[in-house]
């Protein structure tokens, strides 16, 4: 199967009138989340490519610890890697799906329904990553402001 194969095919599968690739690219948007699907000619293979947000401001390595940990063996990852694209920090979950060993549009879109469902689970673990930082942060902000106005807390 080619890869404009795959992606009309899959098109029709999803009922996405017109889904198309434009420059070895194809995209669609799944409840917020854009997930792009790249052709790579050169490993005959079709690349799942999502972004999952942006680090937290004090990360300080914490997300990408968690995020080495799932890729080892693939466990938390469906087959994915968890990467963070050097131009813009992001972090994103990429899956490469190679054409020649695919059986159509249905098996592909399987893989790309589970990649959906990990991005999502790390976009979770993302905002609670934010959320715990924030709490943090906030503790420290009251522990300095006690600490700076002489203030004893009890």
């Amino acid at each position: 199967m080619s890869y404009e194969e795959l992606i009309s095919q899959l098109g029709e599968r999803y009922g996405i009138e017109g889904f198309a690739s434009q420059d070895g690219t194809a995209a669609l948007v799944v409840d917020g989340m854009k997930i792009n699907i790249v052709n790579d000619e050169e490993a005959d293979s079709a690349l799942i490519y999502a972004e999952i947000g942006q680090p937290p401001p004090d990360a300080d390595g914490k997300f990408g610890s968690v995020m080495l940990k799932a890729n080892h063996f693939f466990l938390g990852t469906a087959g994915g890697t968890l990467c963070q694209n050097p131009d813009t920090d992001a972090y994103a979950l990429m899956r490469p799906v190679p054409l020649m060993r695919l059986e159509g549009a249905d098996a592909f879109g399987a893989i790309l329904e589970d990649v959906i469902a990990q991005v999502e689970n790390w976009r979770l673990v993302l905002a609670g990553m934010r959320e715990a930082e924030t709490a943090e942060s906030e503790q420290r902000d009251e522990a300095s402001m006690f600490a700076a106005g002489g203030f004893m807390q009890v």
